[in-house]
């Protein structure tokens, strides 16, 4: 229905002289103007909410997500109780590298998150010797970020196309690739990439350069 247009004529009809008819009254259309601002408004706002709300669901499924650091397995890279931003986009446009720290959902038990470094690609052959790895039977440069050295022995293991193999800076003291076996793709939540408390700790998660035989 098309909208009567509103000219001040209109502010000024006479009312009945009959008195038993009653002046009339008109609700005027500025009150009638401004229920339906109001009307507007609010809907404009909860319009506003819902679509915030719909950007930080996203926001967090496809872009960035926090984390606080729990153990000791990634002395000292990352130490307990600082708070990591994790990037997921980093892994929709591109693939993890080896070097790369990652958040990623324990294979035995999806419900917790294990932060790791990846040492091994997928198709990769891995075997450690007295500590020391060795990938498709070349020698990692030194390890110089690695806290406690283990002195582990690992018989060569071959990845699959979607596995990486994972360890923890804190080599004496991570649960990881060693004991449970590669990491399936699947499982990777994101790189571990800003660290942004406490403040002087402020600044992105070292990536370390870790191709063999260098």
């Amino acid at each position: 229905m098309d909208t009567k247009s509103v000219t001040d004529s209109d502010l000024l009809t006479t009312p009945p002289t009959d008195p038993s008819v009653g002046e009339r009254v008109d609700i005027g259309p500025k009150q009638a103007e401004r229920g339906s601002s109001f009307g507007e408004y609010m809907w404009e706002i909860v319009q506003t909410l819902v679509l915030a709300g719909l950007l930080i669901v996203v926001f967090r499924t496809f872009v960035f997500q926090n984390f606080i650091v729990e153990g000791n397995s990634m002395l000292n890279t990352l130490l307990p109780g600082e708070r990591v931003i994790v990037s997921r986009i980093h892994y929709i446009i591109g693939e993890p590298q080896r070097g790369d720290v990652i958040v990623f959902q324990y294979p035995r038990d999806p419900s917790r998150d294990f932060v790791k470094r990846i040492i091994g690609m997928p198709g990769e052959t891995i075997a450690i010797r007295n500590g020391q790895v060795f990938v498709n039977g070349q020698a990692l440069p030194p390890e110089t970020y690695v806290t406690n050295p283990s002195l582990d022995e690992m018989s060569p293991l071959t990845l699959n196309k979607d596995e990486y193999f994972v360890m923890g800076d804190n080599r004496g003291g991570s649960s990881d690739s060693r004991s449970w076996g590669p990491l399936q793709s699947r499982f990777i939540i994101g790189k571990a990439w800003l660290i942004y408390f406490p403040l002087d700790k402020f600044g992105l998660v070292p990536h370390v350069d870790l191709e063999p035989g260098t």
